[in-house]
């Protein structure tokens, strides 16, 4: 997983599938990497992320937990269809690719 730290601005870069078979690895992930960095908002760019199961979805919660500037761009349509269904796009600010 890549990620830049520019500006007092973490972005996360996640690809593939983001689903039950792999959430728990990313969740780690993420942990290392935002507890190792000083930010003020976070950013996850879904460009390259072409489906999000519920495990997922709870990665994407609690990130807005503990950090409210929490923002997703570049999502494909059916990722950000998921968001919509949920009622998640309310929620946390997304942006379609």
């Amino acid at each position: 997983m890549r990620h830049v730290l520019e500006n007092n601005k973490l972005t996360i870069y996640l690809e593939g599938e983001l689903n039950s078979y792999n959430s728990e690895e990313v969740e780690k992930e993420i942990e290392e990497i935002t507890k190792n960095s000083s930010f003020s908002s976070i950013v996850l760019d879904f460009k390259d992320l072409s489906y999000i199961s519920s495990a997922g979805l709870r990665i994407v919660i609690r990130l807005k937990q503990l950090y409210d500037d929490t923002s997703i761009i570049n999502a494909q349509k059916v990722v950000f269809d998921i968001f919509n269904m949920v009622g998640l796009t309310n929620a946390i600010n997304i942006k379609q690719a």
